[in-house]
């Protein structure tokens, strides 16, 4: 949370406090239409509350004041949601109040003015980019023909595993590879990290992608002053946005004079079309209601690589956690895979639909360990009526899913880890049911949860399929580490160390 800038900032502003309470007293509405709060501090409002874990906080608030909460961050107003009936309002009922998103620092700089689909406000440019990455980027029929990129980068990630076969091995890192290489690939059309390159260029695509990744990840003090722009030169993440803005500029257009290349005579491409292909191809389309520029189209497909690489490695990296912690569910869990595809020697994509219990392993570690647990903010376009409490317009909005994972109202014993609930209750990724919302819901829902769950699915079908899994000697069940970062995902703070063990009657494939 950069509390010393914090801290230097509240000394040299303290003067003008009394001038900013007189003016913001005038425009808050009445104290009675708020949503309970929290006692306040000049300037900075509640941002004093926020952790390094801000979910664990905010939950631990809506155990005291309700399920929705105002909190005065800085100079924005906030209002966290923690019940699934308050989510409902939020991204059903209400959905077109909550639609667009605030305007957060990074993504102006490095979503090339916020014109990707994640951080892009409610509008036109909105809808015709969310259209395209559906119909063209996101179909079933694309995700589909990724199906060979998957195949040989989690082949090469079993490969990697089947050489440290009986040693403790960093599976966080092997997640961390293998989402990004596939990502990479499919938006790119090359691996993350190239080990074919015999000279490191001074900026790679690894090193810039790293610096976007871990700039989009937290929150910037400065994006709760938008007024006082001289924050975040005062901090430097001004100058260091700018830094990585340019470099991304350079290696994506790198990337696009490669493709263009590529192609044949008659502007067709040669092999298979990834994310740069597609988008380079319905840029030319006559039909678009807002044209797409250059920077639009470096801003879609860097969202579509950052929206996917961490939720997606996090998901392996907490269900392997709690499977390692859970020998029976492990084993029941292996035992389904095994039966399913024993007779040819290996899982293949068509056989995930067969998998029921491991689909319901891997929804229960996103209810206890959601990706992304405060999901994108969103932002009210006009005044709404939540619970008998106004929300004023440019109110900025968080669901709270980790707090909405573990209700005791919604499930039962919810600090267990019990798949078990997910075979008896058809609850799907897709927003429909407010309790478990690992993608979020509503027309702001997350339009690649197909594309996430490929990868997630076959990786684990096949570290399964092919593997036994133990702890490190020494580290019982409930010795594991289950701390977080906080980031673009919520990943585990302690790299999961585990032993695999090649199971040499599922060792084929």
């Amino acid at each position: 949370m950069e509390q010393q800038i914090l801290l230097a900032l509240v000394s040299f502003i303290i003067a003008t406090f009394l001038f900013y309470t007189m003016i913001q007293r005038h425009r808050r509405p009445p104290l009675s239409t708020l949503s309970p709060s929290p006692p306040s501090l000049p300037i900075i409002g509640h941002l004093h509350l926020l952790t390094d874990m801000p979910h664990h906080t905010l939950t631990q608030l809506a155990q005291k004041l309700g399920p929705i909460i105002h909190l005065q961050l800085g100079q924005v107003p906030t209002v966290i949601i923690s019940s699934p009936q308050l989510a409902e309002l939020v991204l059903k009922t209400h959905d077109h109040v909550f639609a667009s998103r605030p305007q957060i620092i990074a993504a102006q700089y490095l979503s090339f003015g916020c014109s990707d689909v994640t951080f892009s406000p409610y509008g036109p440019y909105w809808r015709q980019a969310r259209k395209i990455c559906v119909t063209e980027l996101l179909s079933s029929k694309r995700v589909n023909s990724f199906q060979f990129v998957r195949n040989e980068e989690i082949n090469r990630m079993l490969r990697v595993i089947s050489e440290h076969s009986n040693c403790e091995l960093d599976m966080s890192q092997v997640f961390f590879v293998v989402a990004n290489d596939i990502l990479c690939r499919v938006a790119f059309g090359k691996r993350f990290i190239d080990h074919n390159l015999k000279e490191k260029k001074e900026k790679d695509l690894v090193s810039v992608l790293t610096e976007t990744q871990a700039l989009l990840a937290g929150f910037c003090v400065g994006d709760f002053f938008p007024k006082w722009e001289w924050v975040n030169s005062l901090s430097g993440m001004k100058k260091r946005l700018m830094n990585n803005f340019k470099d991304l500029r350079e290696v994506c257009d790198e990337v696009i004079k490669e493709h263009v290349k590529k192609r044949d005579e008659n502007g067709d491409v040669l092999g298979k079309e990834d994310f740069v292909d597609v988008l380079l191809r319905v840029q030319k389309r006559d039909d678009l209601e807002v044209p797409i520029t250059d920077d639009n189209l470096k801003a879609l497909i860097l969202d579509m690589f950052v929206a996917g690489t961490d939720t997606s490695a996090a998901t392996l990296e907490w269900t392997m956690t709690e499977l390692a912690r859970h020998p029976s569910v492990l084993e029941r869990a292996q035992d389904e895979v095994r039966q399913i595809t024993a007779n040819r020697g290996k899982v293949e994509e068509s056989d995930l639909q067969r998998l029921h219990y491991m689909k319901a392993v891997i929804k229960e570690t996103m209810r206890l360990h959601p990706p992304v647990p405060l999901l994108v903010p969103r932002e009210s376009m006009e005044k709404c009526i939540l619970n008998d409490y106004e929300i004023p317009a440019k109110t900025r909005i968080l669901i709270n899913t980790y707090a909405i994972g573990r209700d005791p109202k919604s499930w039962k014993s919810p600090l267990d880890y019990n798949p078990e609930r997910f075979m008896e209750n058809d609850i799907d990724f897709r927003g429909q049911d407010f309790r478990f919302l690992p993608f979020g819901g509503g027309r702001r829902g997350c339009p690649g949860y197909a594309l996430g769950l490929a990868t997630i699915e076959l990786s684990l079908a096949r570290l399964l399929y092919h593997f036994d899994w133990k702890l490190p000697p020494g580290v019982a069940d409930q010795d594991v580490d289950l701390s977080e970062i906080f980031g673009l995902a919520t990943r585990k703070k302690v790299a999961l160390k585990l032993v695999p063990t090649i199971n040499r009657l599922y060792a084929s494939g």
